[in-house]
């Protein structure tokens, strides 16, 4: 069963890739039906990943942490990105955008998180990826045609690895971190709270974690992130963050 859940996901994942090729170099932009077979396929990747990955919902009901993790989505709001914020029970250090406008948040990257502020730091970089479409620009640079069509028992292996690691360029990190730093500013949290977040990691940790090795130039980026004065933050809650993390 699982077996055939990849086979079909990777065939959609061949279609949507195609379809936005087509979008980027041919005049059919304007076409609605051209539009709307797009999207279709863009929602049927979402949901096959949903199943195939086991990804939680943010703004499910059923846990205090997805409950949290949905007032944290409705804080990080952009009008031109409806996106949607999963839970994965991965221990990798470790956030990713995925094709129809996924957000996904380890386990692992959320235990890192002393504050909320911080996690929502990370969830405002991710959606300046969506919101500049770096996610599926990445996909078309990284994955082949030939290793989605291989069949063989290492192509979900490297789908996967390729889906969920941010190996964007040193640009497109740019442009996400100057999104997030947008953003943080506009909820009034100092973008200082992501620097302290990527310090913790290089400190608590003899390796790199993932999140920060897929990254470049981690150490301009911290600077950056630093130039802004910490201010404690003067959000409130409805949940407790200490709780929502031994929950975990």
């Amino acid at each position: 069963m699982k077996k055939r859940l990849w086979r079909d996901f990777l065939i959609l994942l061949v279609l949507f890739l195609g379809a936005w090729i087509f979008f980027i170099y041919y005049p059919v932009v304007d076409s609605e039906v051209v539009k709307e077979s797009f999207n279709d396929k863009e929602k049927e990747i979402k949901e096959k990943l949903v199943e195939l990955m086991d990804f939680k919902q943010a703004d499910s009901d059923t846990t205090q942490l997805l409950r949290s993790l949905g007032e944290l989505k409705h804080l990080v709001s952009d009008k031109d990105v409806q996106y949607e914020l999963y839970y994965s029970d991965s221990r990798e250090i470790n956030a990713y955008a995925l094709p129809g406008n996924m957000i996904v948040l380890n386990r692992g990257i959320i235990l890192e998180c002393d504050t909320p502020e911080e996690l929502i730091g990370v969830i405002a970089h991710e959606l300046g990826h969506l919101k500049m479409k770096h996610h599926t620009d990445q996909l078309i640079t990284t994955l082949s045609i030939e290793l989605l069509l291989a069949g063989s028992g290492s192509t979900t292996g490297e789908v996967t690895k390729i889906l969920t690691q941010n190996a964007f360029s040193r640009d497109m990190e740019s442009e996400a971190d100057d999104f997030a730093i947008k953003k943080m500013k506009e909820l009034n949290i100092s973008p200082n709270y992501l620097a302290k977040l990527f310090k913790k990691m290089y400190i608590k940790s003899d390796m790199v974690p993932e999140f920060l090795n897929s990254h470049p130039g981690m150490n301009k980026r911290i600077s950056k992130f630093s130039q802004y004065p910490f201010e404690e933050s003067t959000l409130e809650f409805t949940f407790d963050w200490l709780k929502v993390k031994n929950s975990l």
